[in-house]
């Protein structure tokens, strides 16, 4: 039987994998496929978390974000830095494939800054438009 310390050592397993895929994705030159694209946005004000987990979810997991073309979008590398409502830490955003973590930084949003959420994916048939239509109306939609 797993014990809670099992559970505990588990996460820690994960996370740290996520880590050392993260370090080694920097380190390949993924670029050198022409079929690689970079695509980045900023959407300002806060977001709920939840709809954060969707729309990375729906892009990573469900792969059911296309392109004009109707390919499936693939995002190899995903990263940013958003604002989440409740939370007055700026959050940083990591992907690679389907393993994602958020993270609160030790930044704190200034009481006068305008918040907001920039985002970095890598991968191919990326489509910067659709993916902040997506983006917008995901995180948007019930406030």
């Amino acid at each position: 039987f797993r014990t809670i310390n099992g559970l505990v050592k588990i996460l820690e397993t994960q996370r740290s994998s996520l880590r050392k895929k993260l370090e080694h994705v920097k380190t390949t030159h993924a670029h050198l496929d022409k079929g690689i694209i970079t695509v980045t946005f900023e959407v300002p004000g806060n977001i709920k978390e939840e709809n954060l987990h969707l729309f990375i979810q729906n892009l990573l997991w469900e792969k059911n974000v296309k392109d004009k073309t109707g390919h499936t979008m693939d995002v190899i590398r995903l990263k940013g830095l958003v604002s989440i409502q409740g939370k007055s830490h700026q959050v940083i955003v990591q992907g690679v494939h389907e393993l994602y973590d958020l993270e609160e930084t030790a930044v704190a949003w200034e009481e006068d800054e305008n918040r907001t959420n920039r985002l970095v994916l890598i991968g191919r048939n990326l489509d910067k438009e659709i993916i902040q239509e997506v983006f917008i109306s995901t995180v948007s939609e019930k406030q």
